[in-house]
């Protein structure tokens, strides 16, 4: 033994003494690389990622400057065009490869005072000119449209059947513009008379064009293969592709749009999922989008889905590309921007975003979902990389039980679909729906690398229903995290305030949570089992009111608080009194209450649901 314990020590001092000898006795561990981030920028120049896996710092360079970051954004100047790189960083691990892009600072755009012009009511033989203008698209289909050039319709006007716009492309420095002019408040009227199979208004391959301030319906009162308006992008050669890049519609005013309901089989007919206000797709597969924008457009009485985004139209197979493969790289749209549209009245969703690499949902308005097909979530994703759904407002989600079963099936206001991964849904607002604020069906197959994780952060939650959870853990995933949300119980309803189903893989994280019950009648549903996690959640039950199941939860709640959190004010007695983000206000923490400074600390988050800065509190308010 002896003997044996020398001749190592002489081998190993002689590797020690040769440096050449040391590798190959002790050959280091190859480096793992990071994760290429998702970088999404919206119009103001707010950079934001993905949380990149085992990542503890970020290295932003624009314009030449760089700054380390431990969050997951960055608010640029937004006056100024710049170029970026991102790269990941992570002790131990080979630095990600640089997501890299640029941002171009918006332009004002002027009211077109020159361009072609159309009046309904003009006489025939018009020039195009706003003296002379023309009557009839008839006259748009002869023209040949230039970068720079404007169409303009006047308010107050109405034209009749398909309005399609193909092979149109402006650039970036000159986008073509099809808009209004005139007095009054009367937009021009795109009435689709019963048009199928397409849009009232059609864009097939365009790049650069914007289209604003126009109103489009369709007077037909059957259901059918209807849109408002539809976007397409595809390639006939076989081995081609066309992007479509920079177009924009703004202010659009679209409503009764009957598509196909479907009501008794809660509206997941692919023939109903496809109709609707606005629609996104690649017909053949072979097309996407960049730089799109939808914004400050009002979507009224339509069905079935208020604003959706496809790879293709289709539910199955070649229809979808996962997020996880190289594919979706090549096919996914990219900068997608959908903020400040106003929806309701609608059949199903409010906004469905399938096929989405990064993208940003934020500060819609979306009320009276789930009216006409039985259910149905308010913003729902799937098959997306990165998308990030922020400052929302969602309420009277009316997803009702199912007529052939009884059983309410989709009813919240935001939904992680199959294969939403690395999503943030953060700084939403949702009261008054069927369920609630949050529900995942994501997908989780280890045995093909398709781990979806979410983050559920800074949101509130003011009189949701609860049917099925105001929180509800229902699909498998890698990790659900919920932290920092405030939920609010309304008196009169009998909510499930956190549901879990039983199963395997309900991988999630529940801490820094206020729960705040007014309710006799609510409850928490989890499955003992579960590898979830809870911790520094602050709960509270008003005078009267009671959770089941609390004094469990109670046990495995490590560091929380059951005591008052003293907000400033209390929740409206009405539906329009608990709308707005004025309502919102009345759940700031007041200065002496027990939950500011008292949370968990949490990485990346750089402000609180009212945009005060960072502090290690409870609940969406930092103070």
């Amino acid at each position: 033994m002896k003997i044996f314990k020398s001749i190592t020590a002489a081998v190993c001092a002689v590797c020690i003494m040769s440096a050449g000898l040391l590798g190959a006795c002790f050959p280091a561990p190859a480096e793992e690389q990071l994760d290429k981030p998702v970088v999404t920028v919206s119009a103001e120049a707010y950079l934001s990622w993905n949380v990149v896996k085992h990542a503890t710092e970020y290295e932003l360079t624009i314009n030449g400057d760089t700054t380390t970051l431990t969050d997951t954004y960055y608010q640029a100047e937004a006056d100024k065009d710049f170029t970026f790189a991102l790269i990941a960083k992570a002790e131990g691990y080979k630095a990600s490869e640089a997501a890299t892009g640029s941002y171009t600072a918006p332009k004002p755009e002027p009211v077109p005072t020159d361009g072609y012009y159309f009046d309904s009511k003009a006489e025939d033989g018009g020039n195009g000119s706003k003296e002379k203008p023309f009557n009839s698209l008839f006259d748009f289909n002869k023209l040949t449209l230039e970068a720079g050039d404007a169409v303009l319709f006047k308010n107050g006007s109405e034209f009749r059947g398909e309005f399609k716009l193909s092979s149109i492309e402006g650039t970036a420095q000159k986008p073509i513009v099809i808009t209004n002019y005139g007095e009054g408040d009367n937009l021009p009227k795109f009435n689709g008379v019963g048009v199928t199979g397409s849009g009232v208004v059609a864009v097939e391959n365009c790049s650069y064009l914007t289209i604003r301030n126009l109103e489009i319906f369709d007077t037909t009162k059957t259901e059918g293969d209807r849109r408002g308006v539809l976007l397409t992008a595809d390639s006939d050669a076989a081995d081609g592709f066309y992007t479509s890049t920079g177009v924009t519609l703004e202010g659009l005013y679209i409503h009764d749009i009957r598509g196909e309901k479907d009501a008794a089989n809660s509206g997941m007919s692919l023939a109903s999922k496809k109709t609707g206000g606005i629609h996104v797709w690649s017909e053949n597969g072979r097309g996407r989008f960049d730089k799109l924008t939808v914004k400050d457009c009002v979507i009224r009485n339509v069905d079935n889905v208020g604003i959706a985004t496809w790879y293709r139209p289709g539910t199955a197979g070649s229809a979808k590309v996962s997020p996880y493969t190289d594919k979706f790289n090549a096919t996914a749209h990219t900068n997608v921007v959908i903020s400040g549209n106003d929806i309701s009245d609608i059949g199903k969703n409010a906004i469905f975003a399938r096929n989405l690499k990064g993208g940003l949902i934020e500060r819609n308005v979306m009320h009276d979902t789930a009216v006409r097909c039985v259910s149905g979530n308010t913003i729902c994703t799937s098959y997306v990389y990165g998308t990030v759904i922020q400052y929302n407002e969602g309420y009277l989600n009316r997803a009702q039980k199912r007529p052939s079963d009884g059983a309410v099936q989709d009813g919240c206001m935001l939904d992680a679909d199959l294969q939403s991964r690395d999503t943030v849904w953060q700084y939403n607002y949702s009261h008054d729906n069927s369920f609630g604020l949050f529900l995942n069906c994501t997908s989780y197959a280890p045995e093909s690398g398709v781990l979806d994780r979410a983050t559920v952060r800074y949101n509130l939650s003011v009189n949701d229903y609860g049917n099925k959870g105001i929180v509800f853990i229902n699909y498998a995933a890698a990790m659900i995290e919920v932290y920092n949300n405030t939920i609010v119980t309304g008196a009169d309803t009998s909510p499930i305030i956190l549901q879990s189903n039983n199963g395997d893989n309900r991988n999630y994280s529940f801490y820094n949570n206020i729960i705040y019950n007014c309710s006799a009648e609510a409850s928490l549903s989890i499955p003992e089992k579960e590898s979830a996690s809870f911790s520094d959640n602050l709960v509270y039950n008003i005078s009267g009111a009671d959770i089941a199941n609390v004094s469990w939860f109670s046990s495995v709640n490590t560091g929380g608080k059951y005591v008052d959190p003293l907000f400033a004010g209390k929740a409206g007695g009405s539906v329009e009194a608990r709308t707005g983000i004025n309502a919102a206000q009345s759940f700031k923490l007041s200065a002496l209450s027990p939950a500011l400074n008292a949370g968990r600390a949490v990485s990346g988050v750089k402000s609180d649901f009212f945009g005060n800065a960072y502090k290690k509190s409870i609940g969406c308010y930092c103070g």
